[in-house]
């Protein structure tokens, strides 16, 4: 009988991409999609560590988990995701045997930069048959994308080099990797291909593709012109792509190259630039390479270019040693920018960053609460009207 997978992805787009990798690859292998997860014979449990609350879920399947191979000692877990990569890549920031512990119902931890390990183990585990997986080779499969409201997400690029202090990411997705510009404009020509008008090419940065480990380091000012404003040039020429997204550029090096790609028209209207605090002493400890002036000085060339942009940002209130008056800048920043799209979170140290080590959490969850209702408030009393739906 043909084995059954079931894919829980947690996290961000990257994820879902990523979740989408891997049922590709599992339907290629012979396996199918099973309805619920009760009629699956495997699960891949698809990982975010972004936040405590994040990695709480995944904790908290144990019962749920424990009672399935109870019912089916051929049950199978595969664990990956940004949870496994930051016990398991090169850059760790915490201790596999630590994670094994919390999680003694997973029979096979894969990183997800090490895709191709999953074939051996399914054919040992006896999911999938020999001939397959000497057949399988990283072009004989298509990531299986739903489609996001008639979006198809693509990786441009994987990991991140930027270390903010605060931020998972450099440990779960490892050193920062491009692809080549040949896979991904292949991909999108498939995308069309297959009925996709919009894409949405993803990145932990997408503004450092393609850059040199030496251009990294350059701010917007000095970096010039980038290959990735070149890459969106040319995806914008594909026929059959109606709409391109992008998502996430760092304020530091979205240079006027790209802003002035903002301005073809098969590019989204809604830009999403994280800005973190609007205070510079925050910035500093935050590991932010773009100061409160920077961003301002960038949103005013953006809306010059493209009037019409709709702006999104992350935010963190409570930081390690944000006082009043340090939150009450990034308040006047809402209230200047007047952004469209926020996503506000309370700062919760990370185990292995450099801010849980470096700095005391001490901020009162309390006032962390206040602080967020107050930055809620003033983003809604303060953003633009909008018709379309994110």
């Amino acid at each position: 009988m043909e084995k059954k997978y079931f894919i829980t992805t947690y996290g961000c787009q990257a994820n879902i991409r990523d979740s989408e990798v891997i049922s590709g690859m599992l339907e290629v292998l012979g396996m199918l999609p099973a309805a619920s997860l009760a009629e699956a014979d495997l699960l891949i449990v698809n990982t975010c560590s972004v936040r405590q609350a994040s990695e709480d879920k995944v904790y908290g399947l144990s019962h749920k988990i424990t009672n399935l191979k109870s019912q089916n000692p051929n049950f199978k877990v595969v664990l990956t995701g940004c949870l496994v990569g930051s016990a398991t890549s090169a850059r760790p920031r915490i201790k596999k045997k630590d994670l094994e512990n919390r999680v003694p119902w997973v029979d096979f931890y894969l990183n997800i930069n090490e895709l191709i390990r999953l074939p051996d183990y399914l054919l040992k585990s006896c999911f999938v048959d020999e001939w397959a997986v000497k057949a399988l080779s990283a072009d004989s499969w298509i990531p299986k994308s739903e489609g996001h409201n008639g979006t198809a997400y693509i990786n441009i690029s994987q990991g991140c080099d930027n270390f903010c202090t605060f931020c998972v990411v450099p440990y779960a997705r490892g050193k920062e990797l491009s692809r080549s510009e040949e896979a991904i404009l292949s991909e999108v020509r498939n995308a069309a291909g297959r009925g996709f008008s919009e894409i949405m090419l993803l990145g932990q940065n997408v503004n450092s593709w393609g850059l040199s480990p030496e251009k990294k380091l350059l701010s917007r000012k000095r970096i010039g012109e980038i290959p990735f404003a070149g890459l969106l040039r040319k995806v914008h020429e594909i026929k059959g792509i109606e709409k391109i997204k992008f998502i996430t550029s760092n304020p530091f090096d979205f240079t006027s190259d790209l802003v002035e790609t903002l301005k073809l028209p098969k590019i989204d209207r809604y830009l999403h630039l994280p800005v973190q605090s609007g205070d510079n002493e925050v910035l500093k400890k935050m590991g932010r390479r773009h100061t409160r002036e920077d961003y301002l000085e960038l949103v005013e060339e953006i809306r010059t270019a493209v009037p019409e942009i709709e702006l999104g940002t992350d935010i963190i209130v409570g930081f390690p040693g944000e006082t009043e008056a340090h939150f009450e800048n990034t308040v006047d920043l809402f209230r200047r920018v007047r952004f469209n799209v926020a996503y506000i979170s309370m700062y919760s140290p990370r185990e292995g960053t450099v801010s849980a080590r470096l700095y005391k959490d001490d901020v009162s969850r309390a006032e962390k609460r206040r602080r967020h209702a107050r930055l809620t408030q003033a983003w809604h009393e303060t953003k633009p009207p909008s018709a379309r739906t994110l």
